[in-house]
């Protein structure tokens, strides 16, 4: 009930309301739904729901480095640059210094 309160305090607070009306609206039957499950003697029960995302979030993490799901992503990612040439190291400091207008970025005067 703690958490819900926490949750639902925290939308409210960030001013999202229905997402709020949301975790209240589920929350609260969720409570009384666990309760009930530990009143009848199924606390294993509730501790199953409880757990059961967290079991599958640790497995599918592990199943991804076990893959190297990553790397696979990554390489199809990856974002070229072009390196400076010969020509444009000299002339570095004009790419550096100089925004899309032409003017400097700090204006010398100021100093």
């Amino acid at each position: 009930m703690l958490y819900i309160a926490v949750h639902v305090s925290l939308d409210l607070v960030f001013c999202l309301y229905l997402t709020a009306a949301i975790k209240f609206g589920t929350g609260i039957p969720l409570v009384f739904l666990l309760d009930s499950f530990c009143t009848v003697d199924l606390g294993v029960v509730s501790w199953v729901i409880i757990a059961t995302p967290f079991v599958i979030t640790a497995l599918a993490s592990s199943i991804a480095m076990g893959l190297q799901l990553d790397k696979t992503i990554t390489k199809y990612a990856i974002e070229k640059f072009s390196p400076l040439t010969a020509d444009d190291k000299k002339n570095r400091d004009i790419y550096v210094t100089q925004l899309k207008g032409g003017e400097a970025p700090v204006s010398s005067d100021a100093i």
